[in-house]
Protein backbone atom coordinates (compact mmCIF):
# COMPACT_ATOMS: atom_id res chain seq x y z
CA UNK A 1 0.00 0.00 0.00
CA UNK A 2 1.57 3.55 -1.03
CA UNK A 3 1.75 6.59 0.74
CA UNK A 4 -1.33 9.18 0.25
CA UNK A 5 -2.16 12.57 0.71
CA UNK A 6 -4.81 13.19 3.04
CA UNK A 7 -7.31 15.97 2.74
CA UNK A 8 -7.42 18.16 6.00
CA UNK A 9 -8.83 21.64 5.02
CA UNK A 10 -8.85 23.87 2.65
CA UNK A 11 -7.33 25.97 5.34
CA UNK A 12 -4.88 23.66 6.58
CA UNK A 13 -1.96 22.32 4.98
CA UNK A 14 -2.09 18.77 3.90
CA UNK A 15 -0.30 15.93 5.39
CA UNK A 16 0.31 12.22 4.49
CA UNK A 17 -0.25 9.03 5.98
CA UNK A 18 1.69 5.55 5.45
CA UNK A 19 -0.45 2.46 6.37
CA UNK A 20 0.47 -0.51 9.07
CA UNK A 21 2.67 -3.13 8.88
CA UNK A 22 0.42 -5.33 11.20
CA UNK A 23 1.82 -7.45 14.23
CA UNK A 24 5.12 -9.93 14.29
CA UNK A 25 4.65 -12.04 17.45
CA UNK A 26 7.08 -10.44 20.22
CA UNK A 27 7.86 -11.00 24.03
CA UNK A 28 5.62 -10.53 26.50
CA UNK A 29 5.03 -7.21 26.30
CA UNK A 30 3.95 -5.89 29.89
CA UNK A 31 5.85 -4.10 32.35
CA UNK A 32 7.83 -6.62 35.35
CA UNK A 33 5.19 -7.41 37.68
CA UNK A 34 2.02 -9.01 38.37
CA UNK A 35 -0.03 -7.45 35.42
CA UNK A 36 -2.13 -9.29 32.66
CA UNK A 37 -0.25 -9.31 29.47
CA UNK A 38 -1.89 -6.76 27.23
CA UNK A 39 -3.91 -8.23 23.95
CA UNK A 40 -2.24 -8.52 20.84
CA UNK A 41 -5.47 -6.54 19.04
CA UNK A 42 -3.39 -3.61 21.69
CA UNK A 43 -0.19 -4.40 21.02
CA UNK A 44 -0.14 -4.21 17.20
CA UNK A 45 4.25 -4.00 16.82
CA UNK A 46 5.13 -3.52 20.03
CA UNK A 47 7.06 -6.30 22.11
CA UNK A 48 7.52 -4.45 25.26
CA UNK A 49 7.21 -0.55 27.06
CA UNK A 50 8.88 -0.21 30.20
CA UNK A 51 7.40 3.12 31.76
CA UNK A 52 8.36 3.88 35.50
CA UNK A 53 6.23 7.79 35.75
CA UNK A 54 9.31 9.08 34.68
CA UNK A 55 11.35 7.42 31.69
CA UNK A 56 10.04 5.39 29.17
CA UNK A 57 12.35 2.33 27.49
CA UNK A 58 10.37 1.00 24.03
CA UNK A 59 11.06 -2.63 22.39
CA UNK A 60 8.85 -2.02 19.27
CA UNK A 61 8.97 -4.24 15.75
CA UNK A 62 10.68 -2.56 13.47
CA UNK A 63 13.45 0.38 12.89
CA UNK A 64 13.55 2.71 16.09
CA UNK A 65 17.15 1.91 17.17
CA UNK A 66 19.51 -0.50 19.17
CA UNK A 67 19.68 -2.45 21.58
CA UNK A 68 15.83 -3.74 21.19
CA UNK A 69 14.85 -2.12 24.62
CA UNK A 70 15.57 1.30 23.84
CA UNK A 71 15.12 4.82 25.97
CA UNK A 72 13.26 7.21 24.45
CA UNK A 73 13.83 10.92 24.68
CA UNK A 74 11.70 13.26 26.80
CA UNK A 75 9.54 15.69 24.87
CA UNK A 76 8.15 18.18 26.79
CA UNK A 77 6.91 19.90 23.79
CA UNK A 78 4.48 17.01 22.41
CA UNK A 79 2.72 16.59 25.90
CA UNK A 80 -0.87 16.22 25.32
CA UNK A 81 -3.68 16.23 28.24
CA UNK A 82 -1.58 14.90 31.01
CA UNK A 83 -0.20 12.49 28.96
CA UNK A 84 3.67 12.74 28.79
CA UNK A 85 5.79 12.35 25.83
CA UNK A 86 8.64 10.77 24.55
CA UNK A 87 10.81 10.44 21.15
CA UNK A 88 13.58 8.77 18.65
CA UNK A 89 15.20 9.53 15.77
CA UNK A 90 18.91 8.53 15.35
CA UNK A 91 19.25 10.49 12.66
CA UNK A 92 17.61 12.74 9.73
CA UNK A 93 16.48 9.93 7.70
CA UNK A 94 15.73 7.58 10.37
CA UNK A 95 12.18 6.84 11.50
CA UNK A 96 10.69 9.16 14.11
CA UNK A 97 8.78 7.58 17.31
CA UNK A 98 6.43 9.57 19.33
CA UNK A 99 5.19 8.25 22.75
CA UNK A 100 2.53 8.97 25.52
CA UNK A 101 2.16 7.77 28.51
CA UNK A 102 0.95 8.29 31.93
CA UNK A 103 0.83 6.58 35.46
CA UNK A 104 -2.23 6.43 37.56
CA UNK A 105 -2.57 8.57 40.41
CA UNK A 106 -2.45 6.12 42.92
CA UNK A 107 0.49 4.39 40.98
CA UNK A 108 -1.48 0.90 40.73
CA UNK A 109 -1.47 1.66 36.64
CA UNK A 110 0.65 2.75 33.77
CA UNK A 111 -0.52 2.73 29.94
CA UNK A 112 1.90 3.89 27.03
CA UNK A 113 1.23 4.03 23.20
CA UNK A 114 3.73 4.87 20.52
CA UNK A 115 4.29 5.31 16.75
CA UNK A 116 6.11 6.77 14.16
CA UNK A 117 4.51 8.99 11.55
CA UNK A 118 5.31 6.67 8.46
CA UNK A 119 8.39 5.87 6.10
CA UNK A 120 8.62 3.85 2.67
CA UNK A 121 4.77 3.31 3.09
CA UNK A 122 4.69 1.74 6.07
CA UNK A 123 4.61 2.97 10.14
CA UNK A 124 4.95 0.81 13.18
CA UNK A 125 2.84 1.49 16.54
CA UNK A 126 0.79 -0.35 19.14
CA UNK A 127 1.03 0.15 23.22
CA UNK A 128 0.98 -1.98 26.58
CA UNK A 129 -0.90 -1.54 29.71
CA UNK A 130 0.54 -2.65 33.38
CA UNK A 131 -0.45 -3.00 36.58
CA UNK A 132 0.92 -3.27 40.16
CA UNK A 133 -1.27 -5.50 42.34
CA UNK A 134 -4.10 -7.26 42.26
CA UNK A 135 -7.17 -6.61 40.89
CA UNK A 136 -9.77 -5.50 43.11
CA UNK A 137 -13.66 -4.67 42.53
CA UNK A 138 -15.20 -1.71 45.13
CA UNK A 139 -18.12 -2.70 47.06
CA UNK A 140 -21.06 -4.14 45.33
CA UNK A 141 -24.69 -3.17 47.01
CA UNK A 142 -27.66 -1.45 46.02
CA UNK A 143 -28.71 1.90 45.17
CA UNK A 144 -26.95 4.40 42.85
CA UNK A 145 -22.62 4.09 43.00
CA UNK A 146 -23.00 0.61 44.65
CA UNK A 147 -21.76 -1.50 42.46
CA UNK A 148 -22.23 0.74 38.97
CA UNK A 149 -19.19 3.76 38.83
CA UNK A 150 -17.73 5.91 36.47
CA UNK A 151 -14.52 6.70 35.33
CA UNK A 152 -13.77 10.19 33.36
CA UNK A 153 -10.18 11.88 32.62
CA UNK A 154 -8.32 12.88 29.25
CA UNK A 155 -7.60 10.82 26.35
CA UNK A 156 -4.62 11.23 23.95
CA UNK A 157 -3.62 9.38 20.72
CA UNK A 158 -0.94 9.30 17.86
CA UNK A 159 -1.41 8.59 14.48
CA UNK A 160 -0.05 7.93 11.11
CA UNK A 161 -0.93 11.24 9.77
CA UNK A 162 1.99 13.64 9.20
CA UNK A 163 3.37 16.54 10.70
CA UNK A 164 4.06 19.58 8.70
CA UNK A 165 7.37 19.91 8.18
CA UNK A 166 8.71 23.49 9.87
CA UNK A 167 5.27 23.83 12.38
CA UNK A 168 5.56 24.67 15.50
CA UNK A 169 5.05 20.79 16.69
CA UNK A 170 7.63 19.37 14.55
CA UNK A 171 10.44 17.84 16.43
CA UNK A 172 12.05 16.00 13.48
CA UNK A 173 15.62 16.32 12.83
CA UNK A 174 16.20 19.02 9.61
CA UNK A 175 17.45 17.01 6.66
CA UNK A 176 19.55 18.60 3.88
CA UNK A 177 17.83 21.21 1.18
CA UNK A 178 16.97 18.89 -2.52
CA UNK A 179 16.61 15.58 0.09
CA UNK A 180 14.26 13.08 -1.75
CA UNK A 181 10.62 12.99 -0.42
CA UNK A 182 10.79 9.53 -0.38
CA UNK A 183 13.28 9.34 1.90
CA UNK A 184 12.14 11.62 4.34
CA UNK A 185 10.61 10.16 7.57
CA UNK A 186 7.19 11.75 9.07
CA UNK A 187 6.57 12.72 12.96
CA UNK A 188 3.44 11.61 13.75
CA UNK A 189 0.08 13.78 14.73
CA UNK A 190 -1.81 13.57 18.34
CA UNK A 191 -5.02 13.40 18.86
CA UNK A 192 -6.15 15.20 22.34
CA UNK A 193 -9.87 14.56 23.81
CA UNK A 194 -12.14 13.55 26.56
CA UNK A 195 -12.97 9.74 27.48
CA UNK A 196 -16.04 8.47 29.94
CA UNK A 197 -17.04 4.99 31.18
CA UNK A 198 -19.76 3.58 32.80
CA UNK A 199 -19.31 0.25 34.73
CA UNK A 200 -21.01 -2.58 36.52
CA UNK A 201 -19.31 -4.72 38.87
CA UNK A 202 -22.09 -6.64 39.22
CA UNK A 203 -22.75 -8.19 35.23
CA UNK A 204 -19.29 -7.13 34.32
CA UNK A 205 -19.47 -4.52 32.14
CA UNK A 206 -18.36 -1.60 30.38
CA UNK A 207 -19.04 0.93 27.74
CA UNK A 208 -18.55 4.59 26.81
CA UNK A 209 -17.17 7.24 24.28
CA UNK A 210 -14.43 10.00 23.50
CA UNK A 211 -15.20 13.00 22.48
CA UNK A 212 -14.52 16.50 22.09
CA UNK A 213 -11.86 14.77 19.73
CA UNK A 214 -8.95 16.67 17.78
CA UNK A 215 -6.02 15.99 15.87
CA UNK A 216 -3.98 18.94 18.01
CA UNK A 217 -0.99 19.61 15.00
CA UNK A 218 -3.67 20.21 12.54
CA UNK A 219 -6.59 22.02 14.87
CA UNK A 220 -8.80 19.67 13.08
CA UNK A 221 -11.64 18.36 14.75
CA UNK A 222 -12.42 14.72 14.56
CA UNK A 223 -15.57 12.20 14.96
CA UNK A 224 -16.68 11.11 18.41
CA UNK A 225 -15.85 7.39 19.03
CA UNK A 226 -18.52 5.34 20.87
CA UNK A 227 -16.84 2.37 23.32
CA UNK A 228 -19.68 -0.53 22.68
CA UNK A 229 -20.02 -2.78 26.08
CA UNK A 230 -17.74 -5.37 26.33
CA UNK A 231 -17.10 -7.91 29.47
CA UNK A 232 -14.65 -7.69 32.34
CA UNK A 233 -12.50 -10.52 32.93
CA UNK A 234 -11.53 -12.16 36.45
CA UNK A 235 -8.66 -10.49 36.07
CA UNK A 236 -10.12 -7.26 35.25
CA UNK A 237 -9.16 -6.80 32.01
CA UNK A 238 -11.54 -6.14 29.55
CA UNK A 239 -11.39 -5.71 25.54
CA UNK A 240 -14.44 -4.49 23.49
CA UNK A 241 -15.34 -3.32 19.54
CA UNK A 242 -14.92 0.94 18.88
CA UNK A 243 -17.73 2.88 16.27
CA UNK A 244 -18.57 5.64 15.01
CA UNK A 245 -21.21 7.52 16.58
CA UNK A 246 -23.27 7.79 13.38
CA UNK A 247 -26.58 5.72 14.28
CA UNK A 248 -25.17 2.97 11.68
CA UNK A 249 -22.92 0.85 14.25
CA UNK A 250 -19.93 1.09 12.25
CA UNK A 251 -16.73 -0.23 13.89
CA UNK A 252 -13.46 1.49 13.31
CA UNK A 253 -11.60 -0.83 15.45
CA UNK A 254 -10.77 -2.09 19.36
CA UNK A 255 -10.21 -1.20 22.56
CA UNK A 256 -9.28 -2.87 26.54
CA UNK A 257 -7.71 -1.99 29.12
CA UNK A 258 -7.64 -3.12 33.24
CA UNK A 259 -8.49 -1.92 36.28
CA UNK A 260 -5.96 -1.69 39.34
CA UNK A 261 -5.94 0.02 42.86
CA UNK A 262 -7.92 -0.15 45.94
CA UNK A 263 -11.66 -0.45 44.77
CA UNK A 264 -11.02 -0.57 41.38
CA UNK A 265 -9.83 3.06 41.97
CA UNK A 266 -8.17 3.25 38.37
CA UNK A 267 -8.66 2.47 34.99
CA UNK A 268 -6.16 2.20 32.06
CA UNK A 269 -6.16 0.96 28.93
CA UNK A 270 -5.48 1.64 24.56
CA UNK A 271 -7.62 2.22 21.73
CA UNK A 272 -6.69 0.85 18.35
CA UNK A 273 -8.28 2.79 15.57
CA UNK A 274 -8.17 1.41 11.80
CA UNK A 275 -10.17 4.25 10.46
CA UNK A 276 -10.92 7.82 12.13
CA UNK A 277 -12.57 10.21 9.52
CA UNK A 278 -14.84 8.64 6.76
CA UNK A 279 -13.17 10.73 3.88
CA UNK A 280 -10.05 9.75 4.24
CA UNK A 281 -8.35 6.41 3.55
CA UNK A 282 -5.75 4.50 5.82
CA UNK A 283 -5.62 6.62 8.78
CA UNK A 284 -4.84 4.84 11.86
CA UNK A 285 -4.94 5.65 15.52
CA UNK A 286 -3.07 3.74 18.83
CA UNK A 287 -5.02 6.36 21.92
CA UNK A 288 -3.98 5.64 25.56
CA UNK A 289 -6.50 6.62 28.63
CA UNK A 290 -5.02 6.42 32.47
CA UNK A 291 -8.29 7.76 34.71
CA UNK A 292 -9.59 7.81 37.86
CA UNK A 293 -13.13 6.40 39.24
CA UNK A 294 -15.65 9.45 39.72
CA UNK A 295 -16.07 10.16 43.09
CA UNK A 296 -13.77 11.89 46.33
CA UNK A 297 -10.73 11.49 44.14
CA UNK A 298 -12.15 12.69 40.75
CA UNK A 299 -14.04 15.64 40.82
CA UNK A 300 -14.38 16.17 37.25
CA UNK A 301 -17.39 18.06 35.98
CA UNK A 302 -18.61 15.64 34.42
CA UNK A 303 -18.30 13.10 37.91
CA UNK A 304 -20.65 15.52 39.22
CA UNK A 305 -23.85 13.95 37.76
CA UNK A 306 -22.85 10.28 38.30
CA UNK A 307 -23.07 8.47 41.42
CA UNK A 308 -21.62 8.62 44.08
CA UNK A 309 -21.45 12.29 43.71
CA UNK A 310 -17.87 14.10 44.96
Amino acid sequence: MSRFWVPLLAAVALGACSTDEGTDGGGGGVTPGTSPATPAALKVNVNEIIFNGTTLQVNINYLDSTPRLVDYERVPLLDTGGYIAFMIQEDALDRLFVALARQSDDGSLRASTVADGGQFNRYFGGGVYARTGDFQRPAIGTGPGAGQVSYAGSYAAVTNVDVVRGSPTDVAKPVLSGTDPVLIPAQSSRVSGDIFFNVNFLDDSINGAIYNRVLIDQSLPLADIVLVRAGIAADGTFLGGAEYNDGNNTGVGVYGGIFGGVGANSLAGLVNLDEFNKDWQNEREHGVFVLTQCGPNNTLPVCTQVAPFP
